[in-house]
C-alpha cells in the first residue's frame, strides 16, 4: 500500500506561520513516521514581485505605520467573507499562484494543512473545481479570527479557543468543521522541566533573585538596550535575560549596558534553547504574537506585553488580559511601573502563573496531527 501523503503549507509573513508548520511537521515525524510529510513555504512558488508585496507590505506597515495596518485589518475584518474587497484580494492572489497550484497538484497529497489563509485561498477553489481531491485543514495561529481565514473548499478549521470556534460558525463556514486544539508549538515547549531554580542553576544564572526574560522582538519602544537598562535600574535587584537574536549590533550594545549593572542583565545573542530560558524565568517581557504567547502559556510563564501591534497582536493581547495571564504597557513609563509591580507583588505573579495552566494547550500540535490522521 502506498504511503499516505500530507502537505503542510505556510507563509513567511511573520515567523509564527512558519513555526506552526514546523511544529506540525515535527509532531508527524515523531508520532506517525509511516506517513510521508512535506513542508513548503507557499510564496516560494510565486513571482518575486508578489513575494515582496505580500510580506513587505505587512512588515513595513506593522513596523513603521502600525495605526495604518490596524485600520486595514479592522476594515477588512468588518467586511463579509464574500465582500468585493476580499474577492479582489483573492483574484490577485490566485493570479500569482500558478506555480504553487502546479506544485501541490503534482504532489497530490491526501491532506493539506495550511497555517496561513493564502494557500487555503488558492487550494480551496481548486478543490471546488474538481482539480484537487485532498482534504484541506486550516490552522489559525492567533487568538482571534479574521475574515480572510474563511475560505471555500476547506474541510476543517483548528482554532485556539471555544470563542473562536463560535465566531467562525457565526460568520459562516458552510459544511466545514471546527475543532478547538490550541495553537501548535514545537514539542520542546510542551516538555516538563525542573523548577525555575534548578533551570537557573543549569544555565549558570544567579539563584535567589527574580528572573525576567526579554527578547529583541519584545520591545516596540525604541532601543532594546536602553529599555533593558531602564528596567534594570528601576529595581534594587533583578536578573534580566536579554536575547538579541541574530542582531550582532544589538548584542554588542547589550554587552555594554550589562557590564555596568552588576549582573542585573545577562545578554545572549542567537539562542536555540529559548524553551530553557523561559523555564528559568518568572515572567516574560514580550510582544503578543500567537506562537510566542502559546509557548509562554505552555511553560507557565506570565507576560508583560509591550505595545501590541494593532490587529492580531492587539486581539491576542485582549485574550491574554481577559484570562489573567498578562499585563500590558503602552509606554516606557507604564512598562517600568508594571515591571516593578510584578516584582514587588509575588502573589499576583503566582495568580497569573496559575492562570496560564488553565488556558494552555501544550499538546495542540499533536491534537491537530491526530485529527488529520483520523481523516486519512
Amino acid at each position: 500500500m502506498a504511503k499516505k501523503k500530507v502537505l503542510i503549507v505556510s507563509v513567511k509573513a511573520g515567523a509564527g506561520h512558519i513555526r506552526a508548520a514546523q511544529a506540525i511537521e515535527e509532531t508527524f515525524k515523531a508520532h506517525f513516521p509511516d506517513i510521508e510529510v512535506n513542508n513548503i513555504e507557499s510564496l516560494e512558488y510565486t513571482n518575486t514581485a508578489f513575494q515582496k508585496t505580500f510580506t513587505g507590505t505587512y512588515e513595513k506597515l506593522a513596523k513603521d505605520l502600525p495605526s495604518v495596518w490596524g485600520y486595514i485589518y479592522e476594515h477588512l475584518e468588518k467586511k463579509p467573507a464574500d465582500s468585493k474587497a476580499k474577492k479582489l484580494a483573492t483574484i490577485l492572489d490566485r493570479a500569482n499562484a500558478k506555480p504553487l497550484r502546479k506544485k501541490i497538484e503534482e504532489y497530490n497529497p491526501d491532506a493539506i494543512i495550511c497555517t496561513h489563509y493564502f494557500p487555503a485561498e488558492i487550494m480551496g477553489q481548486r478543490k471546488l473545481k474538481g482539480k484537487l481531491k485532498s482534504k484541506i485543514y486550516v490552522t489559525l495561529t492567533d487568538y482571534d479570527i479574521h475574515t480572510m481565514w474563511i475560505q471555500s473548499g476547506v474541510d476543517m478549521y483548528s482554532v485556539a479557543t471555544e470563542e473562536m470556534a463560535f465566531a467562525l460558525r457565526e460568520k459562516g463556514i458552510g459544511d466545514a468543521g471546527v475543532k478547538v486544539t490550541g495553537i501548535p508549538i514545537m514539542p520542546i515547549f510542551s516538555a516538563k522541566y525542573p523548577s525555575r531554580d534548578k533551570m537557573r542553576e543549569k544555565l549558570g544564572l544567579r539563584q535567589g533573585v527574580p528572573t525576567v526574560l526579554s527578547s529583541a522582538g519584545g520591545f516596540g519602544l525604541g532601543g532594546v538596550d536602553k529599555s533593558v537598562a531602564l528596567l534594570a535600574d528601576s529595581v534594587e535587584d533583578v536578573q534580566i535575560i536579554a536575547v538579541a537574536g541574530k542582531n550582532e549590533k544589538l548584542k554588542m550594545s547589550l554587552d555594554k549596558v550589562a557590564a555596568d549593572r552588576n549582573g542585573k542583565i545577562v545578554p545572549f545573542g542567537f539562542v536555540n534553547n529559548m524553551h530553557e530560558l523561559m523555564a528559568a524565568s518568572d515572567f516574560a517581557v514580550a510582544k503578543s504574537g500567537g506562537l510566542t504567547s502559546s509557548e509562554c502559556l505552555a511553560l507557565g510563564l506570565p507576560m508583560l506585553i509591550i505595545s501590541p501591534i494593532p490587529g492580531q497582536e492587539e486581539r491576542n493581547s485582549d485574550f491574554l488580559l481577559e484570562n489573567g495571564v498578562a499585563l500590558k504597557s503602552n509606554s516606557p513609563a507604564h512598562l517600568m511601573y508594571k515591571f516593578k509591580y510584578l516584582l514587588e507583588n509575588p502573589k499576583r505573579l503566582e495568580e497569573m502563573t496559575a492562570a496560564t495552566k488553565r488556558i494552555a494547550k501544550p499538546d495542540a500540535a499533536l491534537d491537530i496531527v491526530k485529527m488529520v490522521v483520523e481523516g486519512l
